[in-house]
């Protein structure tokens, strides 16, 4: 353990004497083990500031990676000031404590505390690494309620990452190891007061140097977002964060949707047209032949907007897929709160484009996705929009078919799509989730040697998606679908690489995470080569679809607008997260407004001269305020109630098992076995 533990902490002390004589090889190493023995017992004896002062390397050499990374080494003092005088504060209070009450349970206490500091510096730093922002409490949120999908996230982005791997890790199992020693056999430091003094003296100096030159840097440093993301202490943000009103639910909310009984919709005209959506997941609007910057990476998608209608100018309303999924299939605000409400089963299923179309118009209905069924509990999901049928990727029963830890290899949907569709000749929905595109990112091998680089892996599975819907959609034509079909595109979010110094898609408002892509083609419907400019929204998908048919949504109460008809081109087009801390604002004539609640910052971005978002241009005073009155007013008035007891559980889909409690759920894809004995109950 002492070999183990001084290995990593303590640099190893040689001494190399030119040999004579007197001195043999077993003088040297039992000088070199008394050294050793002594620095063990210093650091044995004052765990609380080693632990500490390892946080803070943590925090300095993976900011100062990140900067190097992405060309912001001038940021870095910046960056690290704030973080310089917690760890030294940390440091100083509990040397004092231990000083002057020198018991074992104070010293297992502030031993335990340093360790937590510590730990969540390791957290901090693998987040910066993977997202380029700093982690906060309710991100582990989604680790709680579903661990073992967490985990596989987790080991997959560590297994492409080793090296990473290894740095973040191996320091981490040696000091757990250490922690354990010191705790099970805590020692009392021989501190000397004169030393202490000054090292105290030392610590509050450089403290206040600290301080005063923190603003200096901050001031001068860019208005960009990376620099004010990692400007501040990850754990006084991860305190505040906790207790700050404004990144919290509200407790009671009033909000409700309307169930499927409760529409009230003209539907005796209605046009008997068959609806084929498809889902995109996370593909960025950029990195796609629509743009016009990402060279013939989507042909079909290309040829396809210019068969029918293309909305160049779409967001998603929020960057994360359930809430994403509940919005584009309602026409309404999903319940912008870090739960997934959405996937409870509610006593019966919501107003949807699913149930508007299958009781009231007889439509057949089903939801195919290449993705695993339990993640975030789809089938939960799915009922409540009133499918009759679902299908996952645990319904392929052939792993050597899937692809990472969540998608399947697409063309494998093809055939189950095709045999539903023949089954009768009544009109039908059937709704489509393309997966490959999420993360790890990975095609089949058939298709392609899988590339090294994330950016191009993505780049990769964006492509053979495009591949995926030129040949789904050459099967539709081959069995004469599509003439009396409309065909829908679109995006759920996008995903960000770096663009903006961040990754993902969760607290980001930029581009790169909203702007999704969005075509119809409807060959009696619509006319070929019609371009939608103004911006437009994901909530608009269902109130378009539906005025496609000749049914007049105005009504019904939609959030979202027909924008194949005449709309509002000045409304607000509001967008949001999943996250409480996250940004959040909306678009209007063009503008993005944005707001913070985590640095209390609002700006705004004129996408008609700024289209990459380079130049925020920061809000003040009471417009500031009315801005951020607007957005938390928005943002609290989506959150809403749902229809069911706090906990419970219930078969879905004949092969499903969905339990939940309060405002989360779970599912379980069962066998034949395991529903047996679900049903006998």
């Amino acid at each position: 353990m002492r070999i183990i533990v001084y290995c990593y902490f303590i640099p190893n002390v040689v001494f190399f004497h030119p040999m004579n004589p007197g001195t043999t090889k077993n003088n040297i190493t039992k000088k070199r083990d008394k050294v050793n023995q002594i620095l063990f017992d210093f650091a044995a004896s004052r765990p609380y500031s080693l632990i500490v002062m390892l946080g803070l390397l943590c925090t300095l050499t993976v900011k100062l990676h990140y900067a190097i990374k992405n060309s912001r080494v001038s940021l870095y003092p910046g960056w690290i000031l704030s973080d310089i005088v917690f760890f030294l504060c940390l440091d100083v209070i509990l040397v004092i404590l231990c000083f002057y009450k020198p018991k074992r349970w104070i010293i297992r206490i502030a031993t335990i505390f340093a360790a937590a500091i510590c730990i969540w510096s390791f957290f901090n730093a693998g987040w910066i690494i993977r997202t380029g922002t700093q982690i906060l409490p309710r991100v582990l949120l989604s680790v709680f309620r579903d661990p073992l999908n967490s985990c596989r996230m987790v080991g997959r982005n560590l297994y492409k990452m080793p090296v990473t791997a290894v740095l973040l890790l191996s320091p981490g199992l040696l000091a757990f190891s250490f922690f354990v020693y010191v705790l099970v056999r805590p020692r009392f430091a021989n501190y000397n007061s004169k030393l202490l003094v000054i090292r105290i003296s030392m610590s509050f100096i450089i403290c206040l140097l600290a301080l005063v030159i923190r603003p200096l840097y901050v001031s001068n440093s860019s208005p960009e977002a990376i620099s004010v993301e990692l400007q501040y202490n990850a754990q006084i943000k991860a305190v505040t964060s906790l207790v700050r009103r404004n990144v919290r639910p509200p407790s009671d909310p009033t909000r409700r949707v309307p169930f499927y009984d409760q529409l009230e919709l003209e539907v005796k005209d209605a046009k008997k047209q068959n609806i084929i959506l498809i889902v995109l997941e996370g593909v960025q609007y950029e990195q796609t032949s629509l743009s016009g910057h990402s060279g013939d990476l989507t042909p079909f998608l290309a040829d396809f907007a210019k068969g029918g209608v293309c909305f160049s100018n779409t967001r998603s309303t929020l960057t994360h897929t359930t809430k994403a999924l509940f919005t584009l299939l309602t026409g309404r605000f999903a319940s912008a709160s870090q739960d997934i409400v959405e996937t409870v089963p509610v006593k019966k299923p919501y107003a949807s484009l699913a149930t508007i179309l299958g009781k009231q118009l007889g439509y057949r209905t089903a939801f195919f996705q290449s993705a695993r069924g339990n993640f975030e509990c789809r089938p939960g999901l799915v009922y409540n929009l009133g499918f009759d049928k679902f299908w996952a990727r645990d319904d392929l029963n052939d792993p050597n078919a899937f692809l990472g830890y969540l998608a399947c290899d697409e063309f494998e949907m093809i055939k189950p799509i095709t045999k539903w569709i023949k089954q009768d000749n009544n009109p039908f929905l059937v709704t489509v989730m393309c997966s490959a595109t999420h993360d790890p990112y990975e095609v089949p091998e058939w298709f392609a040697v899988q590339e090294k680089e994330e950016l191009d892996r993505y780049r990769q599975t964006i492509n053979y998606t495009d591949k995926f819907l030129s040949e789904f959609y050459h099967e539709l034509t081959r069995i004469d679908l599509l003439d009396n079909t409309i065909f829908c595109i679109i995006g759920d979010h996008g995903e960000a690489f770096n663009e903006h110094g961040r990754s993902g898609h969760e607290r980001i408002a930029f581009d790169e995470a909203l702007h999704v892509p969005f075509c119809i083609q409807a060959k009696s419907l619509i006319e070929p080569g019609k371009i939608v400019s103004q911006p437009v929204s994901s909530i608009d998908l269902t109130p378009t679809l539906l005025g496609l048919l000749g049914i007049n949504t105005q009504k019904a109460g939609f959030d979202g607008m027909n924008v194949l008809g005449s709309f509002d081109v000045n409304r607000k087009l509001y967008f949001s997260n999943w996250m409480y801390e996250s940004q959040a604002g909306y678009i209007k004539n063009n503008v993005k407004y944005i707001y913070d609640p985590i640095h209390q910052t609002t700006c705004y971005y004129d996408l008609n001269k700024d289209p990459y978002e380079l130049e925020s241009i920061e809000i003040f005073e009471q417009e500031k305020q009315n801005l951020i009155e607007d957005i938390e007013t928005w943002r609290e008035n989506t959150i809403f109630q749902f229809d069911q007891d706090y906990k419970g559980e219930k078969l879905l889909y004949d092969r499903w098992f969905c339990d939940w409690s309060n405002r989360n759920a779970r599912a379980d894809f069962l066998t034949l076995e395991e529903k047996s004995e679900f049903m006998n109950k």
